[in-house]
């Protein structure tokens, strides 16, 4: 049986092991920003690539991703179809940030939502949202949805599991909160930090897994 599993590879990149492919989601580079951005290189090869936006550390690239395919959702590749929704980078309609998409990846049984910088949601985005399993979703603030505007995203989809990502990390030179305010507000179990996410086991009950970045 081909793996099935999620891991995260700092800030909001995502190493998808799924379908028997392998996709790389919001991958960066070190140096990214102006030198701001110190995580390690992102190690391939990876069969294909997408992104939630195409800011400089959700659309990075260097040889050791070992593909040049970026996939324009709505498309499908190998057993996963991913599909996407534009969404907002702020609360200001875009006018500070811009647009982002949020990515979703189905299996036809189990469904992962990337909501990208999210920065503000409505009805429709919850709508769209629901029934997903797997939802990560940014933390840090200040470019995105805050501890407080991501936990009640999570109360409002109720997915199954809620991954952390795009929060604090002394190797990234940005205004980001650490990911405890947000733990705190959701209140839900944590399990983690651990290696990896296994999509065809998840947890029984409504849970917060962290994942252990590079």
């Amino acid at each position: 049986m081909s793996p099935a599993n999620l891991r995260w590879l700092g800030h909001a990149a995502l190493d998808v092991r799924w379908g028997g492919v392998r996709l790389c989601i919001d991958p960066h580079r070190p140096g990214a920003l102006g030198g701001r951005f110190q995580l390690p290189e992102i190690q391939g090869p990876f069969d294909a690539l997408v992104s939630t936006h195409f800011h400089e550390d959700h659309a990075g690239w260097t040889p050791a991703l070992g593909t040049t395919l970026r996939l324009d959702p709505p498309c499908r590749i190998g057993g996963l179809e991913l599909t996407a929704r534009p969404a907002l980078h702020d609360a200001e309609g875009g006018l500070r940030m811009g647009l982002v998409r949020m990515i979703a990846v189905s299996d036809g049984n189990t469904r992962l939502v990337h909501a990208g910088d999210l920065g503000h949601f409505d009805g429709a985005d919850v709508a769209w949202l629901a029934g997903c399993d797997v939802l990560v979703v940014p933390v840090g603030g200040t470019y995105t949805l805050d501890a407080e505007g991501a936990a009640a995203l999570c109360r409002a989809v109720q997915p199954q599991v809620v991954v952390p990502v795009h929060y604090r990390d002394a190797r990234i030179d940005l205004p980001l909160a650490a990911v405890e305010p947000f733990l705190g507000a959701l209140g839900w179990p944590v399990v983690g930090p651990q290696v990896a996410l296994d999509m065809a086991n998840l947890p029984s009950s409504p849970s917060i897994v962290r994942l252990a970045g590079p």
